[in-house]
């Protein structure tokens, strides 16, 4: 019997040039990014249009290859998962290797650490000088203080083979304070060192409090605090703690462990990406683009802040309470809509909240208590997964519950009209005059309940929760 060819092979070729097409028209698209999150994606696409091709010839009687994977095809799927999992792995925050200097060879293996003191070095500038921090590896603490001095000191280590090689290399790297008018430029001048010595210069900086500052780093943490003016950091490979900043914050980083902004009032703009992410207690506007895989904290956020991620699409008014973001889950408790949220993997849990608000799951649980009055309009949709409403006893709304493959619970009684249809169940009617709720599920159970009487509370009380949100000093 002639074997006959396979389309898995050309059907995956297709896929891939559309990948690469759509990065064509999409420049910004990180399609790098998106193969080594998604490599795994692949392979499940080959198997399942190699089952349904196997079984279409089993109906139509057509001749069936003696083997479902040819050796060629193991062979390449070994190579995709080694690949994807390097991939994954170079990729990963914390990953120790993402730390490792690799080109360092000789000096790495054998060499020692040197310890040598900077400073104090100090200078005069005016109370509101523009200080920028050159790209430079190590560790920065910038603290604001009275006065119209600026003060750096610390200490740099340097890893070499012997005491002389170490000195000459610190004497080529010293570092400079420079004052040009209004502006302070710090330059620890790395880059003049041999290639094959690492330098790590870590800085205590004391500046006028009313300083704005712009930091660039190759590998390193910043700790920045009690500052009037803006702040922009900007790193390949940091940590970054800042607070009690008067001014705006933005912050651009590669990779991450942690990005902590607190008590800030100004707006917020964080990008790139990372592992954990909290914010608290932020006056201003609050945008984060990129991808942060750790847990996302976000407590009493004054104003709307936008979150776009690339499994998460998150936007908001207001959170007095706090929304917590891990892997898989998603928490909400005391936030003031408008909210709209989109993501893909992920139960969901709104609690406490108020104003309308539009939720999109591809897969997840979702779990809604709207503890106050009067109700906002509610759109929400899971492709698959269970829904749960649980509203006041006196709550007002016009209800209209669609489960394409499962039941639907109703506990809260009144008029609303329960019918089946197929697989799958509906769920009408109006209870009072109040809001439309639209619960939509492809393949799971929602559920209606009433609440406890004791949880209703009137939007007043959240005015007034919001006006006593506490600001930045």
């Amino acid at each position: 019997m002639r074997p006959r060819g396979s389309i898995t092979g050309p059907i995956i070729l297709i896929l891939i040039g559309i990948v690469f097409l759509i990065h064509a028209f999409m420049p910004n698209l990180h399609i790098g990014e998106l193969l080594w999150l998604y490599w795994p994606y692949l392979l499940i696409a080959w198997g399942v249009i190699a089952f349904l091709e196997v079984t279409y010839r089993t109906v139509a009687g057509a001749p069936i290859p003696a083997n479902g994977v040819s050796g060629g095809a193991w062979f390449l799927i070994i190579l995709i998962c080694i690949v994807g999992f390097t991939a994954y792995e170079i990729h990963r925050p914390g990953a120790w290797w993402v730390n490792t200097d690799w080109g360092r060879g000789f000096n790495e293996a054998f060499g020692e650490e040197h310890d040598y003191s900077i400073g104090p070095i100090q200078k005069t500038v005016i109370a509101t000088p523009h200080v920028i921090i050159e790209a430079f590896h190590g560790d920065a603490r910038v603290v604001g203080a009275d006065g119209t001095q600026i003060s750096v000191s610390g200490h740099k280590t340097i890893r070499a083979v012997d005491a002389g090689q170490a000195d000459r290399a610190n004497s080529r790297t010293p570092v400079d304070v420079i004052v040009q008018g209004a502006t302070v430029i710090i330059r620890c001048n790395q880059d003049k060192a041999d290639s094959r010595t690492r330098i790590t210069t870590d800085l205590d900086i004391s500046v006028p409090r009313g300083a704005t500052l712009e930091a660039t780093g190759n590998r390193g943490d910043f700790d920045i605090s009690a500052l009037n003016g803006n702040v922009d950091v900007t790193s390949a490979n940091a940590g970054v703690r800042i607070q009690d900043v008067n001014g705006d914050v933005k912050v651009d980083v590669d990779r991450s462990d942690v990005v902590r902004c607190t008590n800030v009032n100004g707006a917020v703009d964080l990008r790139g990406h990372g592992s954990d992410l909290e914010l608290t207690k932020i006056a201003g506007q609050v945008a984060i683009n990129g991808e942060f895989r750790g847990t996302i904290s976000l407590r009493e956020l004054s104003k709307p802040l936008r979150f776009a991620g690339m499994r998460t699409h998150f936007d908001v008014q207001q959170i007095p309470g706090e929304v917590r973001m891990d892997r898989g889950s998603f928490n909400a408790e005391g936030v003031i809509g408008p909210l709209k949220l989109n993501t893909h993997a992920t139960d969901i849990t709104l609690a406490g909240f108020t104003n309308a608000i539009e939720v999109s799951v591809d897969r997840g649980d979702i779990d809604l208590r709207p503890e106050r009055l009067p109700l906002g309009a509610m759109t929400v949709h899971t492709n698959a997964g269970n829904i749960e409403l649980t509203v006041p006893p006196s709550a007002q709304f016009a209800i209209a519950a669609t489960t394409n493959h499962g039941d639907i619970d109703n506990q809260f009684g009144g008029d609303l009209k329960q019918r089946s249809e197929k697989l799958g169940s509906q769920l009408n009617g109006s209870v009072g005059s109040g809001p439309e709720v639209d619960l939509t599920s492809g393949r799971g159970t929602i559920t209606v309940r009433k609440g406890n009487s004791g949880e209703a509370t009137s939007t007043v009380a959240v005015s007034a929760l919001t006006t006593q949100l506490p600001q930045a000093q």
